[in-house]
Parts: structure tokens; C-alpha cells; sequence
């Protein structure tokens, strides 16, 4: 049960900076990103780019969208 709770805590952890990284790009505070706010942020960010990341198509990058991003290494955070 530890290791669940273990493991659990360091995801957590690992998602902050997604997490972090919406609310630098939020300009509008919906809580998710579009494609103006992260081309805003991201330098020769393209519309492919956020297609790739939005997966489920809705036209806007989610938490769990980015998290997903910034663990598989396709999305770099912020100041790094």
C-alpha cells in the first residue's frame, strides 16, 4: 500500500510543472490553452505542434493534455 501511495505522490509531483505551466499561458483564466496562448509563449510554435498535443480535439490543451506533453518530453516547460 505504501508503494501506491509512494508512487501516487511522486506522479504528483512529476505533473506539478504542467500544471504550472497552464496557469503562465492562461491568459483568459479558462483554465486551459489555446493555440494563440502557447504560440504566444512557445517561439515557431505551429499549428501542427498543437494539434499533435490536442488529443482529444477539442481545440484547446487541457492539464492532463500538457502533463501528458511535458512527461513524454514533446512539450519543454517553461524556463527550461
Amino acid at each position: 500500500m505504501r508503494r501506491v501511495a509512494f508512487g501516487a505522490l511522486l506522479a504528483a509531483f512529476a505533473a506539478f510543472p504542467a500544471l504550472a505551466e497552464v496557469e503562465m499561458i492562461d491568459t483568459d483564466g479558462d483554465s486551459m490553452a489555446s493555440f494563440d496562448e502557447m504560440a504566444a509563449v512557445y517561439d515557431a510554435f505551429t499549428e501542427e505542434q498543437f494539434s499533435a498535443l490536442d488529443t482529444d480535439g477539442d481545440g484547446l490543451l487541457s492539464d492532463e493534455e500538457l502533463v501528458v506533453a511535458v512527461e513524454a518530453g514533446t512539450l519543454e516547460t517553461l524556463g527550461d
